[in-house]
């Protein structure tokens, strides 16, 4: 082989190098922005679960509370009736 073949093809070995680094990194790019994407995705689905749960909790404490406001309303209509009664 003569010293022009060794350098073509030393050549065509550092672009072939050149091109699949710059694949990679290509591909690494777009898996670094389709996981980026995913989470975001996902914390935002995350994150309506959560206002969701916390509507329900503040739903079921405000029912609490009026039951036992109710509750309470109860104790003293009884309280003031057993008064008016003696």
């Amino acid at each position: 082989m003569s010293t022009k073949h060794v350098e073509k093809i030393q050549t065509i070995q550092v672009e072939q190098a050149v091109r699949k680094k710059t694949l990679l990194e290509e591909a690494e790019s777009r898996f670094c922005t389709e996981a980026a994407e995913q989470e975001a995705h996902l914390i935002a689905e995350v994150e309506e679960t959560f206002m969701k749960l916390i509507e329900i909790r503040e739903a079921k404490f405000m029912d609490m509370m009026d039951a036992l406001e109710f509750q309470s309303s109860g104790l003293d209509d009884k309280a003031f009736s057993s008064d008016d009664d003696e």
